[in-house]
């Protein structure tokens, strides 16, 4: 599985990452979608992002910054700034960023991969694996807050918090699929789940000019 995904981490793919986040029973899902474009290999790419109904996003990603503008209800804001170095995970399974290269990371790290059977991924037929997600790679990137509760869910749970992460490999060894989930009833429920397609197809990236963009006062975060 880790050359699988490795495949895809040197190269580019146009993108879909959508992210299901829920709490207690009874409460409502959260839904984050972004479709994007990447350029793995050189650590940039560009994203749309819809929070339901609620707001939208455009993101510029580069080797050291991430630039974001959107409209979020009422308001619309202009292009701004963070240092990448800067975005951390806030919420378990969301990566910071809306960065799919976090996901690719994330599902590297997991190993005693099993198989479950073909199925057929955006026309393409796949193979499908799954995998316990270590603690390490749960916490990724954390910022300090969230690993605190974390650790904290853990050490409630009495063992390593039910995360599963899951790849779907097609016929020339690349990952086109890639989920992470977990779900504890009563407490947390998180799935996100990372399509990619055009593997190997240039990605154009438009940094927006100095000129009227500036540095946010806060990280852009998951």
């Amino acid at each position: 599985m880790r050359a699988a995904v490795q495949v895809i981490r040197e190269s580019s793919a146009r993108t879909v990452m959508k992210t299901e986040m829920g709490t207690a029973p009874g409460e409502p899902i959260y839904t984050i979608t972004a479709k994007g474009a990447h350029d793995f290999a050189r650590n940039s790419g560009t994203v749309n992002a819809r929070v339901g109904d609620a707001a939208e996003f455009d993101q510029v990603l580069t080797d050291d910054r991430i630039y974001v503008r959107g409209v979020a209800g009422t308001e619309t804001m202009p292009w701004s700034y963070t240092d990448r170095a800067d975005a951390k995970v806030q919420h378990m399974l969301r990566a910071p960023g809306n960065d799919a290269a976090h996901l690719l990371q994330q599902a590297s790290m997991s190993s005693e991969y099993d198989r479950f059977g073909t199925e057929t991924v955006a026309g393409t037929t796949t193979t499908r694996y799954s995998a316990p997600l270590s603690h390490k790679a749960l916490v990724l990137n954390m910022s300090e807050e969230t690993r605190e509760k974390s650790d904290q869910l853990r050490d409630m749970i009495g063992g390593e918090i039910p995360a599963t992460a899951e790849v779907w490999v097609d016929q020339r060894k690349r990952a086109v699929r890639i989920r992470l989930s977990l779900d504890i009833p009563g407490s947390v429920s998180s799935i996100t789940t990372l399509t990619l397609t055009d593997l190997g197809r240039p990605v154009k990236v438009t940094v927006p000019t100095a000129e009227g963009t500036e540095e946010s006062d806060a990280a852009l975060s998951g």
